[in-house]
Order: structure tokens, then sequence, then C-alpha cells
């Protein structure tokens, strides 16, 4: 009865059918989103637009107008910069370049799903992360995690296919999008280097091997090292990609923070206040470079003096990146049922709640099936090795020298659910085992 069902369905339905149902669902969610959610104000939006208009109009990499700037990856404001020099100075239009961002991560993660498990696969992989709820109903700020997205899922596509064709021209593609990844967003120096190493899976010998690692890893300094060099000649200090390391140590190593942010207003004033930097000129001063090493020495010196409390914080880290700290879930450092009861009140019981099982619920739901997908997969796991390094390598990036908490899973969520496509895929469930084909064949 099953098997009839099926093929019936298939009838109806096929990948690309799939893909753009779903894509004409999640523009819908995301134009209604955009034109009914009044635009937020936050520092982060003011530093990006300050960064990328004045490259636009000035064309130097500035917030002031004067002063050169480091304070974050310089792709992010360059992309919005021609982007405000096509269509003017409007912040309030960027959504719609985060929304072009999720169709192509959404077409990368089909190219992933399809390569790995089959084109069904793929097309519900790329479905889901087209609809997850984290990326169309995600506060409209100005924000990076859109461009990353993308990038990361491109990266993990050519990394997929340079594991299994070996051609030099896939490694210099590979290499070319990590220094891009790298340059959005710094964190991803650690998971760079450990892509390298998958050069030297495979039954060639060693010699080519590495020259397979050093086509991957030159085309990545080739994009990398411009901008630190820059940097050096700059401000007189190496800085890879931008200055920030100090402030996550000061305020990573801090218990009252419990090394995460956000927090309120009031915590994080005492935190810079303590450190002796207070008052700030301006938001995002601490990651000027002078504050920057201050903070940093002011950072490893706590940490060598209370070094299993900063292990213990690092740890926290790990849980905030996939999950948020109690700030982020409740919007309040009350306690998480103080939080809650003040979150509904002020938004609805019904938004608040979700909100909470959104992190609670579906991101652990994805690490699981994540997990089940992994040993179930074992005898593949050197084709599948990108959709676990890239996950674990990202989180391994922030967690030391970041304080971040909450939205940074969000570009390797899709790995999670490619994986977790496959493995449900694999154990019959209806409509994701639906016309099951083979992947496309891999090298051993």
């Amino acid at each position: 009865m099953t098997q009839v069902s099926d093929k019936s369905l298939a009838g109806l339905w096929s990948p690309t059918a799939l893909l753009i149902l779903a894509g004409a669902l999640g523009l819908l969610a995301r134009a209604w989103t955009i034109l009914h959610t009044a635009r937020q104000g936050y520092a982060v939006d003011d530093l990006f637009d300050a960064l990328a208009w004045n490259l636009a109009s000035l064309g130097a990499f500035t917030m002031d107008g004067t002063t050169p700037s480091a304070h974050v990856g310089p792709l992010y404001p360059v992309v919005l910069a021609a982007f405000y020099s096509v269509a003017g100075h409007r912040p309030e239009w960027v959504q719609y370049l985060h929304v072009a961002c999720d169709v192509g991560t959404s077409f990368c993660i089909f190219r992933v799903g399809a390569r790995l498990f089959g084109p069904w696969s793929g097309a519900i992989a790329a479905a889901a992360m087209f609809l997850y709820p984290a990326y169309w109903t995600y506060d409209p700020r100005i924000r990076s995690e859109g461009l990353l997205t993308l990038l990361m899922s491109a990266w993990v596509w050519a990394t997929i296919v340079f594991i299994d064709s070996r051609r030099l021209q896939t490694f210099a593609i590979a290499g070319l999008l990590a220094g891009l990844t790298i340059l959005c967003k710094p964190a991803a120096m650690l998971l760079g280097i450990g892509v390298a190493a998958l050069a030297y899976q495979g039954t060639e010998v060693v010699g080519i091997k590495t020259c397979c690692a050093t086509v991957y890893l030159l085309a990545c300094l080739l994009i990398v090292v411009p901008w630190t060099i820059r940097n050096y000649l700059t401000f007189d200090a190496v800085i890879p990609i931008s200055a920030g390391i100090g402030a996550g140590l000061w305020m990573g190593s801090d218990p009252l923070s419990r090394g995460s942010w956000p927090m309120s207003y009031q915590t994080e004033a005492q935190i810079w206040e303590s450190a002796g930097i207070t008052p700030l000129p301006y938001a995002h001063a601490m990651y000027d470079v002078s504050t920057d090493r201050l903070l940093r020495a002011k950072g490893w010196a706590r940490i060598a003096d209370e070094p299993v409390r900063y292990l213990w914080l690092t740890l926290t880290r790990a849980f905030d990146f996939w999950i948020g700290n109690s700030f982020y879930l409740v919007n309040s450092d009350l306690g998480f049922v103080q939080g809650l009861t003040g979150d509904a009140a002020d938004r609805g019981w019904l938004v608040a709640t979700y909100s909470v099982a959104k992190r609670l619920l579906l991101i652990p739901g994805l690490v699981v099936l994540a997990l089940w997908s992994a040993w179930s997969h074992r005898s593949r796991w050197r084709q599948l090795l990108p959709l676990y390094i890239f996950p674990i390598g990202l989180m391994l990036g922030y967690i030391p020298f970041t304080v971040e908490a909450g939205r940074y899973a969000l570009p390797v969520l899709p790995c999670l659910m490619v994986l977790s496509v496959a493995v449900l895929a694999q154990a019959g469930l209806p409509m994701v085992s639906l016309c099951r084909r083979q992947p496309l064949p891999m090298r051993p």
C-alpha cells in the first residue's frame, strides 16, 4: 500500500517541483516579514552601514570618514558598499540583499545533498533551509550572517567536489572561497586550516596530496594576505583580518557575562567600565586597535590568573553557540522564568514560546539527527567528512576568542540539514524517502 502511495506521489512531485514550491513559500514569508516588521536599530547596523557608505562614497575603509578602521572583516562592508553604489544609501533595502544570499545558499545545499545522497535529499535539504524559521523570521537588521551562510555553503560544496575529483582547479576554487569566508568572519580561520588537511585523503602519493593542499592554501592566502598587509601598513601591527580578539578575551573571561553576549546594557557597561575604557565614545569603540591591544593584555592576564574558570566559560560558549544564552532566549537576564514571562508580556505568549522552542527543540533535534546520520553512514565517513568538519571547525573558531552567542550556528545549520534528511530517508520516512535515487558516484 505504501509503495503504491509513493509511486502516486512520485507522479505528482519531483525535486524541481519541491524546490519551486519551497522557494515561493519562502519568498512570501520573507516578503511578509520585511514589510510588516519595523526596522530595528542596532549598533551593528551603524557599524556596517558607516563602513559600507564611507567605502562607497569616500573610497576608504573608515567609520568616521577619516580614521582607518579594522573593526570587522572587510568582505561584508565591501559587498554592502557595492550594493549602495547601485541602489544608493538605502539601508532599508539591505534585507533584499539577504534574500538573494538565502537563494544562493539553497542552491548550494541542493548541489551538496544531490551529490552525496541524490536529488530528492538535496531538494528536501534545500527546501528545509529556505523555510527554516531562523532564516526568514530573523530580526531585519544589517547583518553578515546571510552572506556568511552563502559562502560557507559554497565552500562545503567545493570541498566535497575536490575530495571527489582531486583536480587542482577545484582545490583553487575551494581556497578562494575559504579566503572570502575568512574575510567575512575571521573566526573561520581555524576551519580554513582544517579543511586543508582533507587534501591528504585518497590514494595518491604524498607529493601530489601536498601539491593539492598547497594550491588550496595559496589561493586562500591570495585573498587574505593583501588585507593583512594593509592592516600592518596602516596600524603597524599584525592584524590578520580585524581587531577584536582583545574584546573577546576580556569579555569572554568575565564571569559576570558568563562569557557570552548578548546581555543587558547595564551588564555590558559594567564589564567595559571594569576594563577602564569607559565612557565609550561610540558603539564598537572597544574594537579600535589601541583599545583592542589594551583589552588583549588585560584579558590574557585574567585568563592566566583563572585558567580553569576561563575553560569553563569557553565550554558554556560551546553550548551558547548552538542554543544561545538566557538573555538571547528570553531577552532578559532576570532568570529564565522571569525573562520568559516578561518577553511574553512584550511580544505575546505565542511568539515568546515559539522563540524559545525554536532554539531548545529545533536545533538540538537537528544535532541529534546529524549524529544519528553520521553513525548510520559511517562507512562513507571520508566522503561526508566536510559535513562534520565545517560545523565543528566554525564552533571551535568562535568559542575561544568571541563572545557572540546564539546566531552563529546559522551558517553551518545547512550541513546538519543535509545529514538529517539523509538519515530520515534511510529510515524510510514517507515523503523524505520518496523516489530515492543513488547519489552521484564518488571516488573511493
